[in-house]
């Protein structure tokens, strides 16, 4: 079988690059400025870019979403076309946009969460298939909860069908939760100068009563699921669906959003989720957490995560 590589990325993009987050009133609300989305893909163009936070991206004619596509053209970039997604439980128009390459995929469905025969299971599906290829490369997207772990969790669950045997998928989204393990969990939870007790963030918190040897954990109940807990005794995961962390696979545990003014640690909360046989197709090194271009000036709150994989 002949192969096509085909570049993953996920980056979390600041409100889509909205100049002024919090004025809705003008249309768009001080325009969008795609500098920092642009100096961030150029590094490595994917042929499949997941961008979260797409501020409005759908309002006023697409201009979100079809000036980020010419931005990254007019740079050098693919000719991305851009299918803006949803989010559930109708929490604003500030879902993931999904843009592809369409010189090297060819789309066979993608499941618009406003269309009548709309289901919660195909939530932001994409359905492509490399061009001159067969097989399907199924790709989904969505954001994790801020406000609980539960409907975090419930939320994972729509993506169990995408873990199948032999079936090429890939979940990439800011899940708002780190993987549970010795490598993820941050050390400083506890630190009273960086978190107030009871903490700030006790929606991903939860008291543990020392195991492991520390007052208070992250929530990590959507992750487990999907790709399994982590069985300190036995020093491995297990009991998930079956989904591979690109960076675990790859060994990266370095965070993904920055560090914030309080000195509490970065997290890796972003995530490339790839089923058993989709995890079997990376391309050897080409799994990466980007470090922001100018460490001083950051583009973003969050870094991009990039993974390669051969589809037939």
């Amino acid at each position: 079988m002949t192969y096509t590589e085909i570049d993953l990325a996920y980056f979390n993009y600041a409100h889509g690059g909205i100049v002024n987050p919090t004025d809705r009133a003008e249309e768009p609300p001080g325009g969008y400025d795609f500098s920092g989305l642009v100096r961030t893909m150029r590094e490595r163009w994917p042929h499949v870019l997941v961008m979260g936070e797409g501020d409005y991206y759908e309002f006023w004619g697409g201009a979100g979403m079809w000036g980020a596509a010419e931005a990254m053209r007019d740079a050098g970039g693919r000719a991305y076309v851009p299918l803006v997604c949803g989010l559930p439980r109708q929490t604003g128009p500030f879902a993931p946009v999904i843009f592809f390459d369409a010189q090297t995929l060819i789309v066979k469905r993608f499941f618009d969460h406003r269309a009548p025969d709309f289901a919660a299971r195909n939530r932001n599906l994409l359905m492509v298939r490399p061009a001159g290829g067969k097989e399907i490369l199924y790709l989904a997207t969505g954001h994790g909860d801020i406000g609980d772990a539960i409907y975090r969790q419930a939320d994972a669950k729509d993506h169990r069908r995408l873990a199948y045997k032999d079936r090429l998928s890939a979940v990439l989204m800011d899940f708002n939760e780190h993987l549970s393990g010795p490598n993820h969990e941050l050390p400083d939870l506890g630190d009273p100068a960086k978190y107030d007790q009871p903490p700030k963030h006790d929606h991903r918190l939860r008291n543990t009563r020392g195991v492991p040897d520390r007052p208070y954990r992250r929530d990590t109940s959507a992750l487990d699921y999907l790709c399994g807990h982590w069985n300190y005794e036995k020093n491995r995961r297990e009991d998930g669906i079956g989904f591979v962390d690109a960076a675990e696979q790859a060994e990266i545990y370095t965070g993904t959003n920055l560090p914030v003014p309080s000195g509490r640690q970065c997290a890796q909360l972003d995530h490339i989720l790839l089923s058993p046989a989709l995890a079997e197709r990376v391309v050897p090194g080409s799994t990466k957490i980007h470090d922001p271009v100018d460490p001083d000036n950051p583009d973003s709150d969050h870094k991009r995560i990039s993974v390669t994989v051969r589809v037939g």
